[in-house]
């Protein structure tokens, strides 16, 4: 478990450095420069990291990267700038990073420390939300759609442009209407939550004295189903040479492209693949994860000091 659990901390670590960079082009756009390896390093890698995210099972997480993969490819040679399409997709794609990360599925900070006291809660919400909630608003979603388009076309001539004429350079208007809509969203989930929990506490009141374990708080249903969101992460990160993005492009070009050639042409499969696996994982991924678990063990052993 220790394992899997340093692994997952790479996982994660690897995509935050990629929010970062993320976040960092649509506060800071670079302008009209073209893509290329020299002038703008930091695109370079969101555009790898995103594509190779895509690699992963197919499932509603890598919708964010199909976005952020999709704006770059569709922009090049040049770098999505305010005011293109591929702009505002790179800013949708960024809220829903932020929103997804809350979701009991990995990679998630809800694995990382105490499991047993947020991926319940993260299993609880999100049931109900997919019980309730999403009917709920897949049912008023064309006339929402609808409302939005008359809404923006009202508005279309009463933004105000006095900003424009001032001598400080602010982040692009899309990233305030993003990061308000994100904030907005956030407010809500939160009282939403808030009701949803309060009105679950209240239905357990009768049996709250019965609580034995961390995982059951919110009913032994819920538990149940934390445990087994939790051992599904352990057993997928458990797997030998596991490679997360964007590591995976180096294993698809040069471990399963030759072991897939190799019994195409019907030859038995060289133990040289294996190794070539072996050594770029533990340049990689395991190189990583040596120091993650260095600085977690550091962590550990060094006291707390208050003076």
């Amino acid at each position: 478990m220790a394992f899997s659990r340093v692994v997952h901390a790479v996982d994660i670590l690897l995509q935050l450095v990629y929010l970062a960079l993320l976040s960092g082009y649509v506060l800071h756009p670079p302008g009209q420069a073209t893509i290329n390896m020299t002038l703008n390093p930091p695109t370079i890698f969101l555009m790898i990291y995103s594509t190779a995210s895509l690699l992963r099972a197919p499932t509603f997480l890598v919708a964010p990267f199909v976005l952020t993969a999709g704006a770059f490819l569709f922009s090049l040679p040049h770098n999505p700038l305010p005011g293109d399409t591929s702009y505002s997709v790179l800013l949708c794609a960024l809220l829903l990073h932020v929103l997804l990360l809350h979701l009991p599925r990995t990679p998630s900070p809800n694995f990382l420390v105490s499991p047993e006291v947020t991926l319940p809660l993260a299993t609880l919400l999100w049931h109900e939300f997919s019980r309730t909630l999403y009917p709920s608003v897949l049912f008023y979603f064309p006339a929402t759609l609808i409302a939005s388009l008359f809404l923006s076309a009202a508005l279309e001539d009463s933004i105000p442009h006095f900003l424009t004429l001032t001598s400080f350079a602010g982040p692009p208007m899309e990233v305030r209407v993003t990061f308000a809509a994100l904030w907005g969203t956030l407010v809500f989930l939160i009282f939403v939550s808030s009701v949803l929990l309060v009105l679950f506490s209240a239905s357990l009141l009768p049996i709250s004295s019965r609580q034995i374990c961390p995982w059951d708080r919110y009913s032994v249903v819920v538990g149940l189903r934390a445990r087994r969101i939790f051992a599904t992460a352990v057993v997928a990160y458990s797997v030998p040479n596991l490679f997360p993005p964007p590591f995976n492009l180096l294993q698809l070009i040069f471990v399963h492209t030759p072991r897939n050639l190799l019994r195409l042409s019907g030859r038995k499969e060289s133990h040289v693949v294996g190794q070539v696996e072996g050594i770029l994982w533990y340049l990689t991924t395991g190189l990583l994860a040596f120091i993650v678990a260095g600085c977690w063990l550091w962590t550990v052993s060094t006291p707390l000091t208050i003076r």
